[in-house]
């Protein structure tokens, strides 16, 4: 699963913006010469889900369990709920497992989220990514060492969503007590897990070690659910 993650970030890149002028090529980013990445549409990237029995579906409603952040309108309201405004390219499944985020743009008020913050703080468990800081387990280890490195598992169950569920840290067991982890609240942490990024939490946010930290929570909205369109 991992190593399919990899040939899936790299699909992705075509579907990324590239870098404004001026701007630190970031590791990993480009794709041979031009940094546009492979040639693939979005029905291309369907058929390629299809091979490995994967479900390619959309959500009318953000959840950061199906979306990744990639763009920010920050709304007049300051108490606007999180709300989707495009999709990038889509989310896919296998089965209750969350194997790739939709790549999506949202408005909402400062209460729920920082512009600033969302479309440039380090995202984790990404190995490439055009236009922003990312940090996989894998960075920095030989080509043999890199096929080691476990892929995290997300899983919807019933009306629970859980994430990383091969960590050992939970975030959501009662009695937690709040720990200095690189500087970060038990909150703080649980933004980072569950967004892989952070959308509000203006700190410093690489080498936060993220990795053995899991989390599960409870939707509420019965129309909180990804749609099908395979």
């Amino acid at each position: 699963m991992y190593a399919l993650s990899r040939v899936n970030d790299v699909l992705l890149l075509r579907f990324q913006q590239d870098l404004p002028d001026g701007y630190q090529r970031m590791r990993g980013a480009f794709w041979r010469s031009n940094g546009q990445g492979p040639t693939v549409s979005l029905d291309d990237y369907s058929r390629f889900a299809e091979l490995f029995v994967m479900t390619v579906g959309a959500s009318a409603e953000f959840s950061p369990f199906y979306h990744e952040i990639v763009e920010v309108e920050e709304a007049p309201d300051h108490d606007q709920p999180l709300q989707l405004e495009a999709i990038f390219w889509p989310c896919l499944m296998l089965g209750d497992m969350v194997f790739s985020r939709a790549g999506v743009r949202v408005s909402g008020g400062r209460q729920f989220i920082h512009k600033e913050v969302a479309e440039s703080s380090t995202l984790y468990w990404a190995y490439r990514r055009k236009n922003r800081l990312h940090e996989d387990l894998s960075h920095g280890w030989g080509s043999n060492s890199q096929w080691r490195t476990g892929f995290r598992r997300d899983y919807r169950i019933g009306r629970e969503f859980h994430y990383n569920v091969d960590a050992k840290h939970d975030l959501s067991a009662p009695g937690l007590a709040v720990v200095d982890h690189f500087g970060l609240t038990r909150d703080e942490r649980v933004e980072l897990m569950i967004n892989r990024c952070f959308i509000k939490t203006d700190k410093p946010h690489s080498d936060l070690w993220p990795w053995d930290d899991k989390f599960h929570s409870v939707f509420l909205n019965p129309h909180h659910s990804i749609a099908a369109r395979l």
